[in-house]
């Protein structure tokens, strides 16, 4: 029984492929069908042991559980810290649980996120990858889960890394029913800071822009109705040795 596939009509395809030709960006709806239902369940599941990444202004990942077990006014302190840090600068925080398919924790990582990595590096899928930015230099995808909860950001930046042979991002939106007043959006920047374009984290919706560019996860409003659930990496012309 095959755990996961590409779901994407040919058509969406089509028209992503010439949005991202004209822009370096764009969204393919529908990748996966009901096996997004099936990542949206595994996610939500309350029994993962996040790890809650952090740079403020180096990067730290420390156990989400144990971040939340503090005292509410330590708890709060370490948040005004993060946010008075953030104002300037790249800054971040949000959980996230890593891919491993192989080696040192790989036994750590549910079968369902192992057979999103597995699709992701088969043929069919980097095949659809290359066709869908039209660079056959794509050889490789890496990712990890992440949660934004309320109040949880990824301040601007630009994904540059020529070392890891970074090529295009990519984020997969795994919650349902998403709402634009909940913050959480894709937001593109120019080079005066503003933005040009804000991407709503739709269910099932592949978004992929070309790197390097100036980008930022808005932070998620105190309100929100559900944590904002993803996959997110990089498409590569290189695998890691």
């Amino acid at each position: 029984m095959t755990l996961l596939s590409l779901a994407a009509s040919e058509t969406d395809i089509d028209v992503a492929a010439r949005r991202l030709a004209a822009t370096g960006r764009t969204r393919v709806p529908g990748l996966l069908g009901e096996g997004a239902e099936r990542l949206h369940v595994l996610l939500a599941d309350p029994a993962h042991d996040w790890s809650r990444a952090i740079r403020n202004p180096f990067d730290i990942d420390v156990p989400a559980a144990a971040f939340d077990a503090q005292s509410d006014a330590d708890r709060q302190a370490t948040l005004e810290q993060i946010y008075a840090e953030a104002s300037e600068g790249f800054h971040f925080i949000y959980d996230r649980l890593l891919i491993r398919r192989t080696g040192v924790g790989a036994e750590q990582t549910p079968a369902l996120l192992k057979a999103a990595a597995d699709l992701f590096n088969s043929a069919a899928f980097l095949a659809f990858a290359r066709r869908l930015t039209g660079d056959d230099r794509i050889v490789f995808a890496d990712g990890q889960a992440t949660r934004y909860l309320p109040g949880h950001f990824l301040n601007r930046h630009t994904d540059a890394n020529e070392a890891s042979g970074r090529l295009y991002a990519y984020v997969l939106n795994l919650t349902p029913h998403w709402r634009a007043e909940w913050g959480g959006q894709l937001q593109f920047l120019d080079a005066e800071g503003e933005v040009t374009e804000s991407l709503i984290p739709v269910f099932d919706a592949l978004n992929v822009f070309r790197v390097p560019q100036s980008h930022a996860v808005s932070v998620v409003a105190p309100f929100a109705g559900a944590p904002r659930y993803s996959i997110t990496g990089w498409w590569r012309s290189q695998a890691p040795v």
